[in-house]
């Protein structure tokens, strides 16, 4: 019986932040992301293992490693940025 199975990665968009990119050296608006790793049967996503975050400079597309704290700093901008 033959069995297809592998990893996927899927990125999820949390907010926006304004910060100043070491690459570009201008202060931008980067977008906060949710990257977690699937266990795929089939190419079905299946089984959720694993959250990683990070923030991708919106004018030159560098991506920087987060903490889980950012989810909390970008949700909580987005809601005063509503009110």
């Amino acid at each position: 019986m033959l069995f297809l199975f592998g990893v996927r990665r899927k990125e999820k968009a949390i907010g926006q932040l304004e910060r100043a990119c070491s690459k570009c050296a201008r202060p931008t608006v980067h977008t906060a992301l949710e990257q977690k790793s699937w266990f795929t049967l089939f190419f079905i996503s299946v089984i959720p293992f694993g959250a990683t975050y990070l923030t991708r400079c919106n004018l030159c597309g560098m991506k920087y490693a987060s903490t889980a704290e950012l989810k909390d700093k970008a949700s909580g901008m987005a809601m005063s940025a509503k009110a």
